[in-house]
């Protein structure tokens, strides 16, 4: 399966995820406002949150799809400021809202809400499966962090939906507030570690992948002697950048066709790589420099 065709089924997938997400989250925000159960209305912003990741990450993906000459580069930048755009926005009206909201005393959730959890957790759980199963078939690292994210989320909203049996029939609304506190925290983890990825992606870090610089480095010894590799980021996407040391004695027609292949075949080493940069210069002269600047 070509690496575009790959790249458009990976976005679609997450395409359908966030929408049926972003349906059931509005469900449970209403009937969280309208029930007045934290808990609930809580567990909605993390849907919120999730449903924002799946879309995001499903137009970079897609606009990565159909990438080419003219393909503006800094729309992975913006995939990735975009992101964390969200996140800061869903983290900071949660931190209202636990502000606001949380009084000692108040009324249990609703038993009957378990129902609305559950049925929340069950959602989660058939979409960590479903992405699963097109890792598997498509090798999108998106989708395995996202099945991951998925399996995570089933497992809180199993403790919420405990949460509030707990409270109903012992008549402890601490239990409610643990797990409100729970979901909150699992929320600044995920704020953290989405910010992190998404700095690296701004800023165009390196990507530290030793088999996918090895594989790098044995396609280009076709073409010469590789003399730099790297790999950066581009939101969620791969960047590669090489320098390779050819013969003085290569023709330009045979140089541009070796470059050629090599440039495919490195593309074709990992699905988000969404450029490669090949430059070449004369063995002799530039080893020499290369090895010097190393020693120095």
């Amino acid at each position: 399966m070509r690496p575009s065709v790959r790249l458009w089924l990976a976005s679609l997938y997450l395409f359908i995820i966030g929408t049926a997400t972003l349906a059931y989250t509005l469900v449970e925000l209403l009937l969280g406002l309208a029930y007045g159960s934290l808990l609930v209305t809580s567990d909605a912003l993390h849907g919120f949150m999730d449903a924002a990741i799946s879309y995001i990450s499903g137009f970079g993906l897609y606009y990565a799809s159909r990438r080419g000459r003219s393909f503006p580069w800094d729309i992975y930048r913006l995939e990735s400021l975009m992101t964390l755009l969200s996140t800061i926005w869903v983290l900071g009206f949660y931190t209202y809202l636990l502000a606001t909201s949380i009084k000692p005393g108040g009324r249990p959730t609703p038993l009957w809400m378990t129902l609305l959890l559950l049925a929340g957790g069950a959602m989660t759980y058939a979409m960590y499966l479903w992405e699963s199963r097109n890792y598997r078939s498509l090798r999108i690292d998106i989708l395995k962090a996202d099945a991951a994210h998925a399996k995570a989320d089933t497992a809180l909203s199993a403790a919420a939906a405990a949460a509030v049996v707990i409270s109903n029939a012992a008549g402890l609304a601490a239990a409610e507030t643990a797990a409100v506190f729970a979901i909150y925290g699992y929320v600044l983890y995920e704020f953290i570690k989405l910010s992190r990825d998404a700095a690296y992606g701004i800023l165009g870090a390196l990507y530290k992948d030793p088999r996918l610089e090895e594989g790098i480095r044995s396609v280009l010894s076709e073409l010469g002697k590789p003399l730099d590799v790297k790999v950066r980021r581009a939101g969620s996407f791969l960047v590669v950048y090489t320098l390779v040391a050819v013969s003085p004695d290569m023709t330009v027609g045979k140089l541009h066709a070796s470059r050629t292949r090599a440039i495919k075949a490195i593309s074709r080493l990992h699905p988000l790589i969404v450029h490669v940069d090949v430059k070449v210069v004369p063995h002799r002269k530039e080893l020499r420099r290369w090895l010097r600047a190393r020693r120095q």
